[in-house]
C-alpha cells in the first residue's frame, strides 16, 4: 500500500464511488448545466430504517452512529429493493472476511469505497428485493414490521451485527430522480436529487472509478466547477442530513 492511504484505492474493493453534492441553492443551476429535465429521470421514493431516540432538544440515530444504514427504495418501472450497509473509515471492515461471509451473495453484496471530497470511507453493503406492495404494507402498519423489508440474507447480516430490527421504525419518505451516465450532458456521471421539504434538497453528482481514485475525483471536481458549480471539500453524505432532518421532523411529530 503507498504511504499516502487516504488517496489509495483499498484493497479487495469493487471500486470507489465518488461523489460531489450540490445544495439546494445550486440544484436548479446544476440540472441546467448537465441539460438533465425530470422527464429523463427515473423516479424513487426511499425510505431510511432507523431506531430515534430522543436526548433533551435532539434525537440520537444508533445505527447511523455506528455506520449502519437501512435503506428501503421503491423505483420507476424497476423491483422494489432493500440494502443493508456498514460504512465508515477503511479497516471497519475486512474485506477477506466480507467476501467469505458474502461468497453465496454474488453481485447482491458489494464492497466499494465512498468518497466525497476529503471524507474518504468504506461501505460494504448487501441488497435484497422486496415484493411488490409490501413496502406499503409496512409503511402503513402499526407497528411497522421493518424485518418483512429484509431478505432472509439481510436479516441474518443484521442480527450478526447486533441490530435491534424488531425496534426499528421507517423514516422518509425521500423523493428522488435518477438520471444514468450518458443523459444530457453527463457524460460518465451519474446524478441523483433528493428532495425533503424546503429547503433541504441534493443535487449528487458522481462516478464509479475502478482505478486511480484519485484522478477520478479530480476530474469530478474540475468538471463541475468548469460549469461555475461550487465544490464543498468539507461536504458529508446527504444520508447523513437527511436521516438528521427526518429523525427531528418525526419526533417533533
Amino acid at each position: 500500500m503507498p504511504t499516502d492511504r487516504t488517496n489509495a484505492l483499498p484493497p479487495g474493493v469493487d471500486g470507489v464511488e465518488i461523489k460531489v453534492t450540490l445544495g439546494a441553492a445550486m440544484v436548479e443551476r446544476g440540472r441546467q448545466a448537465f441539460r438533465i429535465g425530470l422527464a429523463q429521470a427515473e423516479r424513487r421514493s426511499i425510505w431510511f430504517a432507523e431506531r430515534p431516540v430522543r436526548q433533551g432538544d435532539s434525537v440520537a440515530l444508533p445505527l447511523l452512529s455506528r455506520g449502519v444504514i437501512i435503506r428501503i427504495r421503491q423505483r420507476e418501472g424497476e423491483d422494489d429493493d432493500a440494502t443493508l450497509k456498514l460504512r465508515g473509515p477503511e479497516g471497519c471492515v475486512a474485506p477477506d472476511l466480507w467476501r467469505r461471509r458474502t461468497k453465496s451473495f454474488g453481485k447482491r453484496a458489494k464492497l466499494e469505497g465512498d468518497w466525497v471530497g476529503k471524507r474518504h470511507l468504506l461501505a460494504a453493503s448487501l441488497d435484497g428485493k422486496i415484493e411488490g406492495g409490501r413496502i406499503e404494507e409496512v409503511v402503513a402498519a402499526q407497528p411497522q414490521q421493518v424485518r418483512r423489508l429484509l431478505s432472509e440474507a439481510q436479516q441474518a447480516l443484521a442480527e450478526e451485527w447486533l441490530l435491534p430490527l424488531d425496534e426499528l421504525q421507517l423514516l422518509g419518505p425521500v423523493r428522488a430522480a435518477k438520471w444514468t451516465p450518458g443523459t444530457g450532458q453527463l457524460g460518465d456521471i451519474a446524478a441523483e436529487l433528493w428532495e425533503v421539504g424546503n429547503p433541504l434538497r441534493f443535487l449528487e453528482l458522481s462516478v464509479l472509478a475502478k482505478d486511480d481514485p484519485p484522478g477520478h475525483q479530480q476530474r469530478l471536481e474540475e468538471t463541475v466547477r468548469s460549469h461555475a458549480l461550487e465544490v464543498d471539500p468539507e461536504a458529508g453524505t446527504k444520508t447523513s442530513a437527511v436521516l438528521e432532518h427526518l429523525a427531528a421532523t418525526a419526533a417533533r411529530a
